[in-house]
């Protein structure tokens, strides 16, 4: 972990699987663009495993990476209840929540297909409560949204280790 995090202003394009380290956003509009210019650089087969609290910004932040992809970001709300939402842009967008789920309860659901396409980008809240990552999902990122402050957040990027 750098000891100084790195401004938005830092996030040039690259590839995704090069994004690392930790940004620091002040508001819910910079969570927001920071995914936003994220999503931009997004070439399909990119999973992001996000993490933190309830109110972190999880879902500001799939709702940026969507913005990234061309789809309408008041399309994209917390799939709670239905688990799995899925959206249309340049690229297909899964967002999935497990909140609702206990650990390891997900094998039913179909996600290892959606962490396999290639052809899409995924967003998983609550990633902790998923028990494995297909190792055919090539560009698999651990995002950890750490609350500051009231709208402060602390946003770590991690390749994940399969």
């Amino acid at each position: 972990m750098r000891d100084n995090p790195r401004p938005l202003s830092d996030l040039q394009p690259a590839p995704p699987n090069s994004l690392f380290g930790e940004f620091v956003t002040h508001s819910p509009e910079e969570t927001f663009e920071l995914a936003k210019r994220v999503g931009q650089q997004l070439r399909g087969g990119e999973v992001f495993l996000l993490k933190g609290d309830l109110g972190a910004g999880k879902t500001v932040f799939a709702k940026g990476v969507a913005a990234g992809l061309d789809i309408d970001p008041l399309d994209v709300t917390s799939p709670s209840f239905t688990l799995v939402n899925i959206h249309e842009g340049r690229l297909r967008f899964y967002h999935v929540d497990l909140y609702r789920l206990k650990m390891g309860d997900h094998h039913n659901l179909g996600l290892e297909e959606i962490l396999e396409d290639k052809s899409a980008v995924t967003a998983v809240e609550w990633a902790e409560r998923l028990a494995f990552v297909s190792p055919h999902s090539t560009h698999v990122m651990i995002v950890e949204m750490i609350q500051l402050s009231g709208t402060e957040r602390k946003v770590l990027f991690n390749r994940s280790l399969i």
